[in-house]
């Protein structure tokens, strides 16, 4: 079995849940710090265009 990053699991997960996503994230900005917040924001953007490829 392949190791996969823990972003591509979320991201895995909110493509097939996005109702759970937007949940997370609501609740992630009301009561979450910044780098939770922004954390979040970049497994949601894997979910949503996953072969985009972002400079490390």
């Amino acid at each position: 079995m392949k190791d996969r990053s823990h972003d591509e699991a979320m991201a895995e997960q909110f493509a097939s849940r996005p109702d759970y996503a937007a949940d997370l994230l609501t609740e992630v900005r009301r009561n979450g710090d910044p780098a939770e917040l922004a954390i979040l924001l970049r497994q949601i953007a894997k979910a949503l265009v996953p072969d985009v490829r972002r400079p490390s």
